[in-house]
């Protein structure tokens, strides 16, 4: 974030619903999408806007083309009369000059920019309209000119809510209705830009994202736009590497090229065993049968084929991996491990502590508790990532980090205790590890590295231990049953039964998706930590994003006293 506030002299907009400052003459010329403004204002909804005020406050989609031109760095219905500030001012100031010069001729190296000018507009931990919460956000949009060429930064630091109740959020929590819009409009039908997220509850993780490897921050060119380190489509934002269909029948494959080059797209198809879906704004290929494997705590496991078991041990396990004397043709290998966190250096609350991928020669590590960046190949590389000319890309999928391959096999880490593999139906036979055959029949899932079949899930498990760890693993254990009344206990709407609530937030996604597991493991959990609300927060959070990523909508299950923060 660029200073801000009294002390440095900064104006503040009037405490007003849906206010605005005055118009604001600015000194220089300022270019935006080809058109040069002289003045500006700076209005509470998170909206520095060319020629008019504005005070709408629940947000459209852009393109807007009644001509308004605007920069929107968080376009939401904002009570500063709640709380928080609204402050702006316009500088000169030599070393604010410098320091806004070399940001921006880091980020675009292949300008000459000497900045002449800044303004800079702060929204100061301010609230949504009709809040009955603690929740604020803080947000930033730095505008500067050397007289020609143009550039608006955005910054993020903290953002809590989404939503005005207004636009039909929820007063508790700021979420849900029509969230926040983010980018840029220039009045007409051809010249904007959204920020990955808007209109959608990802809008919530933008200060963990960015353009240009800074999470929180985006730089822009605005006289004729420009986005760096990535690809614009149809207004939209692309990571370099990303492949995409651009049609509703997955006719033309396009990819975000690295350097100059743009997006370059071409005939080709689907193949025969997958479907063309949307995703976001334009359209993806997946297999038309996939078989997900799931790892909840480090403690319960789904395998491929449906079987569930449970162990305890503290020790790094091979998940998945390509498995068999002789690779099939066509069929890539891969391994995905897991490490568990040592059940008492969590007071109770299992977890696990890193999932690693393997896949094409590159390591990709996933640390429990990491925002917004991996490790790849032992270095620390900020989200998104797209390696081999994005035949895997890492990027941020809601709460969880994905590691998506060109090959279909997917792999998903909230950060806390929930991970699944996704394989096409191609490896069909063709894995092992703690998730199992995948041959249709789980009663052969309990297989050792020698082939051997046993029966019991703790030497099943231990077999799959990963030598040479970090650390001597001891042989891992059975689990302690958890007494009737505590299930039952937890069982309650209050607890795990909130999940099979008819009516209640999840009654769609259990109508849709299979809860096998889900609860009991849930329920298990809190007996083995004594009621731990992370341990529930955490399953019913994983089970949020299993269901939206299925495209089905989950009310409203989050408080201020119940999984809040």
């Amino acid at each position: 974030m660029y200073p801000y506030g009294p002390k440095f002299r900064d104006r503040r907009t009037p405490k007003a619903d849906d206010g605005s400052s005055p118009e604001i003459p600015i000194s220089v010329r300022f270019s935006f999408y080809s058109r040069s403004y002289r003045s500006l204002y700076v209005n509470n909804n998170g909206v520095v806007s060319f020629g008019a005020p504005v005070n709408q406050f629940t947000p459209d989609s852009f393109p807007l083309t009644d001509g308004r031109a605007f920069v929107a760095p968080f376009w939401a219905d904002v009570d500063n009369r709640i709380t928080g500030e609204v402050c702006y001012r316009q500088s000169r100031d030599p070393q604010l000059l410098q320091r806004v010069t070399a940001d921006i001729n880091a980020y675009f190296p292949h300008e000459e920019f000497t900045a002449a000018w800044l303004f800079v507009a702060t929204w100061d931990r301010v609230t949504f309209y009709g809040s009955k919460s603690s929740k604020v956000n803080t947000f930033q949009v730095v505008l500067t000119t050397d007289g020609d060429l143009s550039f608006i930064m955005l910054h993020y630091t903290d953002i809590q809510w989404t939503t005005g109740a207004a636009s039909g959020g929820d007063p508790h929590t700021g979420l849900g209705g029509t969230p926040a819009q983010a980018g840029f409009n220039s009045g007409g039908s051809k010249n904007y830009f959204n920020i990955p997220g808007s209109q959608t509850p990802s809008i919530l993780k933008i200060s963990s994202m960015s353009n240009i490897k800074s999470p929180g921050r985006w730089a822009f060119q605005v006289d004729n736009f420009a986005v760096p380190n990535g690809c614009v489509y149809n207004a939209n934002f692309l990571p370099p590497g990303t492949f995409f269909w651009s049609d509703q029948k997955c006719d033309r494959r396009c990819q975000c090229m690295y350097g100059e080059d743009g997006v370059t797209c071409h005939a080709r198809g689907c193949s025969p065993d997958e479907a063309c879906h949307p995703a976001s704004w334009y359209h993806v290929c997946q297999p038309i049968r996939r078989a997900a494997c799931r790892a909840w705590a480090g403690r319960h496991y789904r395998t491929f084929d449906g079987r569930l078991y449970r162990f305890q041990g503290a020790c790094t396990h091979t998940l998945s991996q390509l498995c068999a004397p002789l690779h099939p043709s066509g069929l890539a290998p891969f391994r995905v491990e897991a490490e568990s966190e040592d059940p008492g250096a969590a007071q109770g609350a299992p977890c696990t502590r890193l999932v690693r991928v393997t896949v094409y020669g590159q390591d990709i590590a996933m640390a429990r508790g990491a925002t917004g960046h991996v490790t790849v190949n032992g270095i620390k590389s900020l989200l998104p990532v797209a390696l081999l000319n994005g035949k895997i890309q890492v990027h941020q999928n809601g709460f969880s980090v994905k590691v998506a391959t060109d090959f279909g096999v997917e792999i998903s880490y909230d950060g806390i205790q929930h991970v699944e593999v996704t394989v096409p139906s191609t490896y069909h036979g063709f894995t092992c590890g703690l998730c199992g055959t995948l041959t249709g029949d789980p009663s052969d899932d309990f297989q050792t590295p020698n082939g051997t079949l046993v029966t019991s899930a703790a030497v099943f498990a231990t077999s799959w231990q990963v030598k040479g760890d970090r650390r001597q693993c001891a042989e891992d254990q059975e689990l302690p049953s958890c007494p009737p009344a505590e299930q039952a206990h937890y069982s309650g709407h209050d607890y795990c039964g909130i999940m099979q609530m008819s009516p209640g937030p999840f009654t769609a996604c259990a109508q849709a998706l299979s809860q096998e597991g889900l609860v009991e493991n849930c329920m298990y959990d809190l007996c083995m930590s004594r009621g731990n609300r992370t341990v529930l927060c955490g399953v019913l959070g994983a089970y949020t994003e299993s269901c939206q990523a299925a495209n089905i909508t989950v009310g409203q299950w989050r408080a201020d006293r119940f999984c809040g923060e």
